[in-house]
């Protein structure tokens, strides 16, 4: 059985584009192509596991407008060009939970999560982080991640009376 974590995020440095739009209609092969192409063309290094972070909540934002970035962590100094730009991700407290399975069942994840961050008396403190350990497998029609989805928390405060 999965469990959720607390722990802390590693800081990085990343090169990303910028997406807007539905979530299940972004283009990640296009874009990771771009990344690692441009980080190659720059001879900068991958620093580790290709990521997006998801900047709305499609259950409050139309999926038109939903933005999220689509990023690579690198290692060396970088520009922005064009479309791809560059910036540091610090480190923090995060619940992380990992998803080995069909996309389709991402929400059961994803529930379980929220859950336990309001279970524990915490609060989302930023936008969610998925961390794609492995490429996707599309097996009889069926996609299957092994991704790690990480929730930037901080504790509930507590109420007091005047």
């Amino acid at each position: 059985m999965v469990e959720v974590k607390l722990r802390k995020s590693k800081a990085c440095r990343v090169a990303f584009i910028e997406h807007v739009g539905a979530y299940d209609k972004v283009p990640y092969g296009d874009y990771y192509n771009k990344l690692f192409g441009w980080a190659r063309q720059k001879n900068l290094r991958p620093a580790g596991p290709p990521m997006a972070i998801f900047l709305d909540k499609p259950e409050e934002t139309p999926p038109e407008q939903c933005k999220c970035e689509v990023l690579i962590p690198i290692e060396g100094e970088a520009k922005p060009e064009g479309e791809i730009k560059v910036k540091e991700i610090p480190s923090t407290d995060v619940a992380s939970i990992s998803h080995r399975g069909l996309t389709k069942d991402y929400p059961k994840t994803y529930e379980k999560l929220h859950k336990w961050i309001d279970e524990n008396a915490y609060v989302h403190a930023g936008p969610v982080m998925e961390i794609y350990l492995s490429k996707p497998k599309v097996v009889k029609g069926e996609t299957t991640v092994f991704t790690n989805i990480q929730v930037p928390i901080k504790r509930k405060m507590k109420k007091t009376l005047l």
